[in-house]
């Protein structure tokens, strides 16, 4: 069950400081054969200002929709973690092999979030893959008033989830 254990995506905690742009909206695009529309991967000028929330759809939308290099792109962009392109590829190519493995993602929910002050967040999501669901950890820092990742984690331990559960329980 453990074939894919642990994704792990450590880096340090750099923020680019510019200026905050309000967010623009997202596009709608029907793809050939779709019943409903997907939204477009932004361009760069895009996603400043948007939320972690904002960007965590635009991320699994994409993966979604078989697209897992333009998600990281996205997700990384304006960070620490861009710089490191050997790093991203592992990721991206790792990402493909769960996919494989684990089936085509088909949404994700909010499992758990959690914030420590008010500039660091943890968001907490599962994939919701055909085969089996993955756990995702967002680590997000606002400096300068956008939410920027400054680390990712992804793994199977879908058990760890039920014991963080059980242990909140009163």
């Amino acid at each position: 069950m453990k074939f894919f254990a642990v994704l792990v995506f450590c880096l340090g905690l750099v923020v680019s400081s510019y200026a905050q742009e309000p967010p623009e909206r997202k596009k709608l695009v029907f793809q050939p054969g779709a019943d409903v529309p997907m939204p477009t991967p932004p361009a760069k000028s895009e996603t400043k200002g948007l939320d972690a929330g904002q960007v965590i759809d635009l991320f699994f939308l994409a993966l979604q929709a078989d697209k897992a290099d333009t998600a990281y792109d996205a997700l990384v962009k304006d960070t620490i973690i861009a710089e490191r392109a050997e790093d991203v590829a592992a990721l991206k190519a790792r990402t493909k092999e769960a996919i494989e493995n684990y089936g085509p993602i088909r949404g994700y929910e909010i499992v758990e979030e959690l914030a420590v002050g008010k500039n660091l967040l943890r968001r907490t999501c599962l994939s919701l893959n055909s085969d089996l669901p993955l756990r995702w950890r967002f680590y997000f820092y606002k400096g300068s008033g956008t939410w920027k990742l400054v680390d990712l984690r992804v793994d199977d331990g879908l058990v760890e989830l039920f014991e963080d559960a059980a242990r909140k329980k009163p």
